[in-house]
Parts: structure tokens; C-alpha cells; sequence
């Protein structure tokens, strides 16, 4: 029979146990991001975290020195991504991993066209994904301006054969900017910056997926991430996103078939 004592000290141990897998869980991760912009000397930098539902919270404001040199320490309670705004849109998305301290170099007044990221994997991403959009932005620019200088030039037949051509040309870098993004995702299951890739824009208003017809790519980024951070509330949110969605098509499809 075990006696009272040893009864007494079980519960201590277990308590204890107990307390320091509560103090593990609720462990703050911890960043920092700093770095030197050009064209910000004595300028304003603003920190906001975006919520799992998207909706930004202001967190710091950071004035840099006279050389554009600034640094911002950071935390957080789960992975999740930061704003680095230079203004209203001129601003960088990063996400950081704890105890990393991340190098941010590049023009504030264009840093999300201009800058650079060291010291974080995922920021790294990050800065690809963005890249990718900067990329066919700047193809599509020029091919609407092609098209209005065609348009301002040409008579109406060679500016419809024209028209064709930059139509033509306008497809073709939508599919590839949709394989670039679809292979980013397949490459990089599991890791939060698929979130950032399946809500890419493509030509400043569109989409580059849209759920009605890309579901089976919304599922994959969800099958990753439940496998690798399910219970990051990130992936929470996104859960309830997507079966909301695949219920919608369910609908749609019991719908279809009674009519």
C-alpha cells in the first residue's frame, strides 16, 4: 500500500509536471526586425499584425535614425504574419519563426518593389510570393500600355488583330503566373505562406485562384496545414473557410442535379 507521504509527493511531482507543460504551451515567441531603407532617414515605419481573419491590429510605430537604420523586437503566442508598412500601400508582409532576427534592406518609397529579406526562411517565402506578384504586374503594365498606344495608332482592322495579340499575350501570363503560385503551394504544403499564395492577386483586382473553381487547391493548402500546424488559429480560421466553401458547392451541385 502506498502511504500518505508518497501519495503527497506523487501529486506534487504530478503537479508540477503539470505546471511546466502549461508554461511550455503558453511560451511567447520572440523576433526581431531590423534593417536600413534608403530614402527613410528620420521617416515613421508602422508594425501591424494580421489577425487570422485578416483584419490588420496596429501594433508599434518606429522612427528610423538619420541613416534609414531602424529595429522592432517582437512576439508573439503562434506563428502569424506582420506588416512592415512605409505607407497606407507601400508595405512588406513578413513571417517570423521564433528567435529570428530578420534583415530588411531595400527603397521606402517602394519597399514591397524593392526590398530584401535575410535571417527568416518563411519571410523569405514571403518575399517570393511577392515577387511573383510584381512580376506579372509589370507584364501586364506593359501590355496595356502596348494596347492604348495600339489603340491611339492603328486603324480600327490592324487594332483589332493587334488587340488580339495582347489578349492573347495577357492569358498566357496568367497561366503562368497560376503555375508559378500552384507550385509554390505543392513545394511548400504545410507552411503558413500557402495562405498568402491561394489569396495571391492577379492584375491588381482579380484572383489568381478563385474558390468557386479552384476548391481542390484550397483543400490541398488545408491538408497541408492540418497535418503541420493544426492548431495554429491560422489554420483554424482557414478550416472553417473552406468547408463553409465545399458546403456551398455541395449545394450547388444538389441544386443543379434536382433542376
Amino acid at each position: 500500500m502506498i502511504s500518505r507521504k508518497a501519495l503527497t509527493v506523487l501529486a506534487t511531482v504530478i503537479l508540477l509536471l503539470a505546471s511546466c507543460g502549461g508554461d511550455k504551451q503558453k511560451k511567447e515567441l520572440s523576433f526581431t526586425i531590423q534593417g536600413t531603407l534608403v530614402n527613410a532617414e528620420n521617416k515613421m515605419l508602422y508594425i501591424e499584425e494580421m489577425t487570422p481573419d485578416n483584419g490588420p491590429r496596429f501594433l508599434d510605430s518606429i522612427k528610423c535614425d538619420k541613416e534609414g537604420k531602424f529595429k522592432y523586437k517582437g512576439s508573439m503566442d503562434y506563428q502569424t504574419f506582420f506588416n512592415l508598412h512605409c505607407g497606407e500601400y507601400n508595405y512588406i508582409v513578413i513571417l517570423p519563426s521564433d528567435g529570428e532576427v530578420i534583415r530588411v534592406a531595400g527603397d521606402a518609397n517602394m519597399l514591397d518593389k524593392s526590398y530584401r529579406i535575410e535571417g527568416s526562411p518563411e519571410s523569405q517565402l514571403m518575399w517570393q510570393i511577392q515577387n511573383y506578384i510584381n512580376d506579372a504586374n509589370s507584364v501586364i503594365a506593359d501590355l496595356a500600355q502596348q494596347d492604348n498606344l495600339n489603340r491611339e495608332t492603328l486603324n480600327e482592322n490592324d487594332y483589332a488583330i493587334a488587340h488580339q495579340k495582347t489578349d492573347s499575350l495577357f492569358l498566357a501570363e496568367r497561366s503562368t503566373t497560376y503555375m508559378m503560385f500552384y507550385n509554390f503551394i505543392e513545394d511548400h504544403l504545410g507552411s503558413l505562406t500557402t495562405l498568402y499564395a491561394i489569396d495571391a492577386p492577379f492584375n491588381h483586382t482579380n484572383r489568381v485562384f478563385y474558390p468557386q473553381i479552384d476548391l481542390p487547391v484550397f483543400s490541398m493548402v488545408l491538408d497541408g496545414l492540418l497535418e503541420k500546424e493544426p492548431n495554429n488559429p491560422h489554420t483554424q480560421f482557414y478550416q472553417a473557410y473552406v468547408e463553409r466553401l465545399r458546403s456551398a458547392q455541395m449545394l450547388q451541385q444538389t441544386a443543379e442535379l434536382n433542376n
